[in-house]
């Protein structure tokens, strides 16, 4: 009786008392705003510095390149305090909106090298083939190159999402509200951290799964419907 007394009133100092639920809702919505933005935007810049590295200017190459590298090697908490403190310091943007941005060069870094892996991972003589037969080189690139580096980097763009979303817990330096700093505000008044760390893992948890599954339905929504274009005559 003891352990279902202790879980009872922990249950109702940390979510039902005060109205801490609300908390933590809060701080799961604004998780999931960064999280997302962060990863739509980081997937099209990362697109943009794949096509960087592969530019025939030495200038552009070289920009991605280093740019990607930097981002890459610095961890994420190190690379939000560069932003805060130093090149974003003196405009008037958003706590959030610098979190985006930090966590949207992160994202885009990770994946650009994805990107320009499974890109480099079709054989060159594919490319040349889909020339002869008269493609342009948008037309070899969309329908020979593109479909197969999208099914080489599928396992790891869904990871990247979560990733991204893992990233997004250093917020709390910048006073953003999100899930993580929602658990220390509650842990911090209850001091009584296992309840609000449950929570926190499972949503997290469940977060990843629910990303990964819609990400791979709608990757096998995209080839279904793929292969069904291919076989109308």
């Amino acid at each position: 009786m003891g352990l279902i007394d202790y879980l009872q009133r922990s249950i109702y100092m940390n979510l039902i008392y005060e109205d801490r639920y609300q908390l933590i809702l809060s701080g799961l919505w604004v998780t999931l705003v960064l999280s997302i933005v962060s990863f739509v935007l980081g997937t099209a810049l990362g697109m943009a510095f794949c096509a960087g590295k592969g530019s025939q200017n030495r200038v552009i190459r070289g920009f991605c390149n280093a740019v990607t590298a930097l981002m890459v090697k610095l961890p994420p908490l190190v690379l939000l305090m560069i932003f805060a403190y130093l090149i974003l310091a003196d405009t008037s943007f958003s706590a959030e909106t610098i979190a985006i941005i930090t966590f949207t060069l992160k994202c885009a870094s990770h994946l650009s090298e994805m990107f320009r892996s499974a890109v480099d991972s079709v054989a060159p003589g594919e490319v040349e083939a889909a020339r002869t037969l008269g493609y342009s080189k948008w037309q070899a690139f969309f329908q020979v190159v593109f479909p197969q580096a999208r099914h080489q980097v599928m396992p790891l763009y869904k990871t990247q999402f979560v990733l991204t979303m893992q990233d997004t817990s250093v917020v709390s330096l910048l006073a953003i509200q999100d899930i993580t700093r929602a658990v220390t505000v509650i842990t911090s008044r209850t001091m009584d951290p296992i309840i609000s760390l449950v929570i926190t893992s499972a949503v997290y948890l469940l977060l990843g799964f629910i990303a990964n599954r819609m990400l791979s339905l709608a990757d096998r929504s995209r080839h279904l419907t793929s292969k069904e274009a291919a076989k109308c005559p």
